[in-house]
């Protein structure tokens, strides 16, 4: 705890300098996470998003009808959502009252709604949004983002969404911007029975009717690219941890059919995780839902209490699933602890990549410990600044010969190290 929070002020303090450098002038494109807010999106208070999904493998299709809340802190005359324009839009609504579509426009999904009269100060708007078509297709996922289309092991269909660097647009009108979290996400989602969907937050029920399930999940204040669709053949794995603070973490694991053997093996690694993360950074954020873990057709990404999972059940040389470790890390760094714009991705990965010597170190000691710091800069390029001190859109970080790249996870988790070194652990 007392590490944390010498190394939360040098990380905020970061955070805050980028904050006040100048915005960069991007054009908008659909797959353009981050970049700047429009006026009316800083304008409001995202209250809560309810989303329905019904996702048709068959297809490859989903139709979604999204009702988002918004409270004013300015008076404003207009709604702007970010919507991947592949879509097609058959439905918008403001309270209720359809917007005939000479009051509504998607240019380059950066959708504006004219409200039907303005909206004061303090009061509250509903936009409703209904959607449909053949989203995009991620080639390389989890680092090309966008719909896995993947079949298990044993022939079902097997669907999966990472949507970190192209944007929450890919899948639900949003706010596209690591600062446009909705307080409250709740979700239902229909998928052609027998197959499951597991979901952000907590569990509120399934419904059968005509050949298809509808799982609802309701969660608090997920990040932007936080809410993802995972539907397979899964089996559950449910076990509770009970913390050093008092209360009790609900355990769940969504594995493939076949796979019982193995995923008990995972498993059994998330209390010491648990044990870990508690004792050297403090109480589990959410705590109140659970620790979740789905397998997933591609490698992984930190999709708050539902972690996806596809490292195929290896352990690290160390002995233990790094990829398990790293991921859950960012249920502090990434989900509690948000950047304020991707120029600061290195709160993320950093805090992150930092984890896995420092869990060594928790194990076994100092010696492994230093050793796999070793590794980490070994790995290091460093060319480009980690924080350039400009509003960046994610891609721009990862471009090559323009942004940090790995260097925010290597060279973050090495800068932690220094910190920790000149100052100390109080």
């Amino acid at each position: 705890m007392r590490l944390t929070r010498c190394l939360l002020a040098a990380a905020l303090a970061s955070a805050g300098f980028a904050a006040q450098a100048g915005q960069p002038a991007l054009t908008r494109t659909t797959s353009a996470s981050g970049l700047p807010r429009a006026p009316e999106q800083e304008a409001v208070a995202f209250e809560r998003a309810d989303l329905a999904f019904k996702v048709d493998p068959a297809r490859k299709s989903l139709d979604g009808d999204a009702t988002l809340t918004f409270l004013a802190s300015k008076p404003i005359d207009r709604l702007v959502v970010d919507l991947d324009s592949n879509y097609r839009i058959g439905l918008v609504e403001v309270d209720g009252k359809a917007i005939d579509a000479a009051h509504w426009r998607n240019p380059e999904g950066r959708m504006t709604v004219d409200l039907p009269k303005p909206l004061a100060a303090g009061a509250r708007a509903a936009l409703r949004i209904r959607y449909a078509g053949n989203p995009h297709v991620a080639n390389k996922a989890p680092w090309d983002g966008g719909f896995v289309w993947a079949t298990a092991p044993t022939g079902e269909p097997w669907v999966a969404t990472a949507v970190q660097g192209e944007g929450c647009d890919l899948l639900w009108p949003c706010i596209d911007h690591p600062q446009g979290e909705p307080r409250e996400v709740i979700q239902h989602v229909s998928v052609p029975a027998p197959l499951v969907a597991a979901g952000n937050g907590i569990a509120e029920g399934m419904d059968e009717k005509d050949g298809w399930r509808t799982y609802h999940w309701r969660a608090k204040q997920p990040n932007t690219y936080a809410i993802a669709l995972n539907i397979g053949p899964y089996e559950l794995l449910q076990g509770e941890y009970t913390s050093r603070y008092g209360n009790t973490i609900p355990l769940r694991f969504w594995y493939l059919k076949g796979n019982k053997a193995k995923a008990e093996g995972l498993f059994a690694e998330f209390a010491p995780m648990l044990d870990f993360f508690e004792e050297v950074i403090g109480p589990y954020p959410f705590a109140d839902e659970k620790m979740g873990v789905v397998e997933t057709p591609h490698l992984g990404m930190e999709h708050q209490t539902i972690n996806a999972y596809g490292n195929d059940y290896k352990k690290a040389d160390a002995g233990y699933d790094w990829l398990l470790q790293h991921e859950f890390a960012h249920e502090w760094f990434g989900n509690q602890l948000t950047h304020r714009d991707w120029d600061d991705f290195w709160l993320h990965e950093g805090f992150g990549s930092y984890m896995q010597p420092l869990y060594l170190q928790w194990l076994r000691g100092d010696m492994e410990y230093m050793a796999a710091l070793m590794k980490q800069r070994a790995a290091l390029v460093n060319k480009y600044p980690v924080i350039s001190g400009r509003g960046l859109p994610e891609s721009e970080v990862y471009k090559p010969g323009e942004g940090p790249g790995n260097d925010v996870y290597y060279k973050g988790s090495l800068m932690l190290h220094t910190l920790r070194g000149l100052i100390g652990d109080e």
